[in-house]
C-alpha cells in the first residue's frame, strides 16, 4: 500500500485487491514487520561494534596510525569504508596516553562526520537555516521535478558556488524567476537550467554506499540539466545578460565533469560573447523598463564578474589573457553593517550565519584580478628575450602590489581571529596566497623535477621560502575553514588551489611545517574528490607526480590514496591534467 490507510497486512492487502489496484509494501518503513525490526537492530549493532572499534583503536594504536585513521574520518569516507580500514590495515599495539592522544580522543565526535543512521538522526535534530530561496520549477525546466527540489537546487547554489566569484545579482535573478515569466531581463531558462546542472553535485540528500555524495542518480539529473542547457543555448537567437551568465555556469559544470575539450569550446564562446555584449550592451538585450542605473550595474557584475572568474582560470594554467580589462564601471558597493542581505548562512547546515558583503568582495576580487592580468601578460612572454634581471624585477613589482592589496582590502574582507571570515573572505586570501606561489614559480631558473629548488643562491632561497610560505598559509586557512563550515561543498576553484599548494609543498616534504600542511591539504582535497569527479583526478595528480619524481608520501595520506592504488596514469588523465602537471616541470 502507497497510502497510510488500514491494512490487513495480506499480499496483496484486501482494499488494493478490492480496487483492483498494485500494492505497495515498503517494509523497510513498516515497523510493525519483524523482517524490519531486525535490519534496523542490525545496523545498529553494526554501528555500536564500529564506534567500539575506534575507541580500542583510539587507545591502542600508535600515533602514527591513529593519524591515519584520523585523516580517514576527515575525508568523510563512509562508515564501511572506516570499518575496512581499521580491519584491514590498523595493528592495535600499546601506548602511553600522551597528550597527543587526549587531543585526538576529544576531537572524535567532532571529525566523525559521516554517514549513517545514528548520524542521520543526530542531524536531524540540528535546527539548520531555512531554504534560501522559493521558486518554481515551471516555466524554466522541462525536466520533470517539483518546486521544492528546484528551489533546494538554487539555494545550494548561490550558497556555495556562487559566492566566491559573483556574476549575477541574486535578488534580482530570484525575482524574476518567481514571476514565472520567461519574457524578462535577469532570469531565462538556459541560465537556470545552467544553475541547476552544476547545483545537482550539491545535493547531501542521497548518498552512495561507497561514500560518494554524488550518486548516480543525482549524475544523471545534472546531465538532463545540463543537456537541456545546452539545447537553450543553442536554440537562442540573441545575445543577452542571462546568456553571458548561462555560459559561464555551464563552463564551470564542463569543468567539473572533466571534459577538458568542450569547457575550451565554452570557454572561447565566453569570450567571444563578453566582447560583443560589451561593445553593444543596449541594443544586446532588452531596453531597461525601470531603473537604468539598477540595469548597468547588474550588467557590471556581470562583466566583472565573468572577468575575474576566466582570470582565475588563466592563472591557475599560466595561460595569456584572452581579454582585454572591462571597459564599463564597476559594481556598485553597497556596504551596509547589520543590513539582512549582508549575510551569509551556510545553507543547509546549522551554523549561524555570518557578516558577507557581496559587493565588497566582488570589488576586493576585480583588484585582485587587475593584478593577475599582468602577471599573465609576464607569463606569455617569450622567455628568451627576457634576462633573468628582467624577470626579478617583474616579480618584485608584481610582489609588492599584491601586498598592496592586502594591505587596503575593506575591514569586512579581512581575516580576524575573534570575526568567523566566511567561506569567501577565506577563499579570497586562499587564492591569494596561490598567486604568490604562482608569481614566484616565474622565478625558479632550473627546470627538472619537483625537487629541482636550487637554494645555494640568496635569491632562490628567498623564493622558495615565499612559495613555501604561501602553500602553508593555505593549508592554514583550510583548516580555518574546516572548523568552521567543514569542506563538502568547496567550490571548483578551490580544489584547483589547494592542488597548487600540495604541489608545491612536494619539494619539502622532509620539513614538519610542510609535512603537515600537505595531510593536512590532502584530507581537504579527499572530502572534495567524493562530491567532484574533477577533485578526485587532481588528488590522483598529486600522487602521480609524486611517484614519477620517485618522491614517498607521508604515511598519513596512505588511506586517502587507496582508491586509486591500482590505477594506472594514462593518456586520458594527462589530456585532463597535463596542462597543471606542466606548471611544475613535470
Amino acid at each position: 500500500m502507497t497510502d497510510q490507510t488500514q491494512c490487513d497486512s495480506g499480499r496483496p492487502c484486501a482494499r488494493c485487491f478490492e480496487n483492483s489496484i498494485e500494492c505497495i509494501v515498503d517494509e523497510s518503513n513498516d515497523l510493525r514487520r519483524k523482517g524490519a525490526l531486525k535490519r534496523k537492530a542490525a545496523m545498529m549493532e553494526q554501528d555500536q561494534e564500529l564506534l567500539i572499534q575506534l575507541v580500542s583503536a583510539l587507545r591502542g594504536s600508535n600515533e602514527r596510525h591513529v593519524s591515519h585513521l584520523v585523516n580517514m574520518i576527515r575525508s568523510h569516507a563512509s562508515l564501511q569504508e572506516i570499518r575496512e580500514y581499521i580491519t584491514d590495515h590498523l595493528k592495535l599495539g600499546t601506548i602511553e596516553d600522551t597528550s597527543e592522544m587526549t587531543e585526538f580522543r576529544r576531537q572524535i565526535h567532532f571529525l566523525l562526520d559521516v554517514e549513517g543512521p545514528a548520524f542521520e538522526s543526530r542531524k536531524a535534530q540540528q535546527v539548520a537555516h531555512p531554504r534560501s530561496f522559493n521558486v518554481p520549477a515551471k516555466p524554466w525546466t522541462v525536466i520533470q521535478c517539483n518546486n521544492a527540489f528546484v528551489s533546494e537546487l538554487v539555494s545550494l547554489w548561490f550558497t556555495w558556488n556562487h559566492s566566491m566569484f559573483p556574476c549575477i545579482d541574486r535578488s534580482l535573478f530570484v525575482r524574476d524567476m518567481r514571476a514565472g515569466n520567461v519574457v524578462c531581463q535577469y532570469c531565462s531558462p538556459f541560465l537556470v537550467n545552467a544553475i541547476l546542472a552544476d547545483a545537482c553535485a550539491l545535493l547531501d540528500d542521497s548518498h552512495s554506499e561507497n561514500g560518494s555524495h554524488m550518486n548516480d542518480s543525482s549524475h544523471s539529473l545534472a546531465k538532463c540539466f545540463y543537456q537541456q542547457a545546452q539545447r537553450l543555448y543553442e536554440e537562442e537567437g540573441r545575445l543577452s545578460l542571462t546568456t553571458i551568465q548561462g555560459l559561464a555556469v555551464l563552463w564551470r559544470c564542463t569543468c567539473t565533469f572533466g571534459n577538458n575539450h568542450l569547457a575550451r569550446v565554452y570557454e572561447g564562446r565566453i569570450v567571444d560573447a563578453l566582447r560583443n555584449f560589451s561593445t553593444s550592451k543596449t541594443s544586446a538585450s532588452p531596453k531597461p523598463s525601470g531603473n537604468e542605473q539598477q540595469y548597468d550595474n547588474v550588467c557590471s557584475i556581470a562583466i566583472w564578474g565573468m572577468y575575474n572568474i576566466l582570470l582565475e582560470n588563466l592563472i591557475t594554467y599560466r595561460r595569456r589573457p584572452l581579454i582585454e580589462v572591462p571597459r564599463c564601471a564597476r559594481p556598485l558597493v553597497f556596504h551596509v553593517e547589520g543590513l539582512a542581505g549582508e549575510q551569509w548562512a551556510p545553507y543547509p547546515n546549522s551554523q549561524p550565519a555570518t557578516t558577507s558583503h557581496e559587493s565588497c568582495l566582488i570589488n576586493s576580487l576585480c583588484n585582485l584580478t587587475l593584478i593577475v592580468n599582468d602577471i599573465c601578460l609576464l607569463l606569455s612572454q617569450s622567455w628568451k628575450y627576457l634576462s633573468p634581471e628582467a624577470v626579478d624585477q617583474s616579480v618584485e613589482a608584481s610582489f609588492k602590489r599584491l601586498e598592496d592589496w592586502k594591505a587596503h582590502v575593506p575591514s569586512c574582507m579581512r581575516l580576524s581571529d575573534t570575526e568567523r571570515s566566511s567561506p569567501q573572505v577565506l577563499g579570497t586570501h586562499i587564492y591569494y596566497h596561490t598567486i604568490m606561489i604562482t608569481l614566484y614559480g616565474l622565478s625558479q631558473k632550473s627546470p627538472g623535477s619537483v625537487r629541482m629548488s636550487n637554494t645555494s643562491t640568496p635569491s632562490n632561497a628567498r623564493t622558495r621560502a615565499i612559495r613555501l610560505h604561501a602553500a602553508q598559509e593555505v593549508a592554514r586557512l583550510v583548516e580555518v575553514r574546516r572548523r568552521l563550515w567543514g569542506l563538502d561543498r568547496i567550490s571548483a576553484p578551490l580544489s584547483q588551489w589547494i592542488t597548487i599548494s600540495l604541489l608545491t609543498l612536494l619539494e619539502d616534504l622532509s620539513t614538519p611545517e610542510s609535512k603537515e600542511a600537505f595531510v593536512s591539504l590532502c584530507v581537504a582535497l579527499r572530502v572534495s574528490a567524493r562530491r567532484w569527479e574533477h577533485s578526485k583526478g587532481l588528488l590522483r595528480l598529486t600522487q602521480h607526480l609524486a611517484l614519477q619524481s620517485c618522491l614517498t608520501l607521508p604515511p598519513e595520506t596512505i588511506p586517502l590514496y587507496r582508491d586509486f592504488q591500482d590505477l594506472k596514469w594514462g593518456p586520458e588523465d594527462d589530456e585532463k591534467f597535463g596542462a597543471l602537471a606542466q606548471r611544475f616541470w613535470m
